[in-house]
């Protein structure tokens, strides 16, 4: 875990960040397939322990992109229809668990004593569905444009530029600068 922080550019337009995060899905599923090939091989050199967490990282993370969007819409189609498409019970555990995720996104930042992010917990139902359209994205291209990879142009935001930022975050060595 990378402590200082990383002065890192997000994406300024939904392209860009569209572009960003399926190059990421992309880049996962192309490693849990390689992880994947020889999983008793894989789990034997990994040990069960980080092989168990290579599965919770990578696979549930993917199953949690693809499926967000369609569970939306599903969620979304019935809540607009007249028809009972979802029980009460469904849809009570489908918003429980919007607001469960939510509620832990606002603790994690009163624990970290910093709501910088809390307004935008309750934009994250609206946000997941979004990760589903990079995932299928990400899937369509590993398959047909398998060396295409989707590259972030960077500098576009309004801040400093990076070297003053690196400037002032990096330490200065006396040694160096006498030399």
């Amino acid at each position: 875990m990378i402590s200082p922080p990383t002065y890192e550019e997000a994406p300024v337009t939904f392209g860009a960040w569209l572009n960003q995060r399926t190059r990421w899905i992309k880049g996962h599923i192309q490693t849990w397939l390689v992880l994947m090939r020889n999983p008793v091989r894989t789990a034997r050199e990994m040990g069960l322990k980080a092989f168990v967490s290579m599965q919770l990282v990578f696979a549930t993370g993917l199953l949690a992109a693809f499926a967000h969007g369609p569970l939306a819409f599903i969620l979304l189609v019935a809540l607009l229809t007249p028809y009972d498409l979802l029980s009460p019970a469904d849809f009570i555990l489908a918003v429980s668990g919007y607001c469960v995720a939510i509620f832990a996104s606002l603790t994690a930042c009163a624990l970290s004593n910093s709501l910088s992010h809390a307004r935008a917990a309750p934009t994250m139902p609206l946000y997941w569905p979004l990760i589903s359209i990079a995932a299928y994205r990400a899937l369509f291209e590993l398959i047909f444009r398998p060396s295409y990879w989707a590259k972030t142009q960077h500098g576009v935001s309004a801040r400093a530029p990076q070297s003053a930022i690196c400037a002032i975050a990096a330490p200065v060595d006396e040694t160096a600068r006498a030399a």
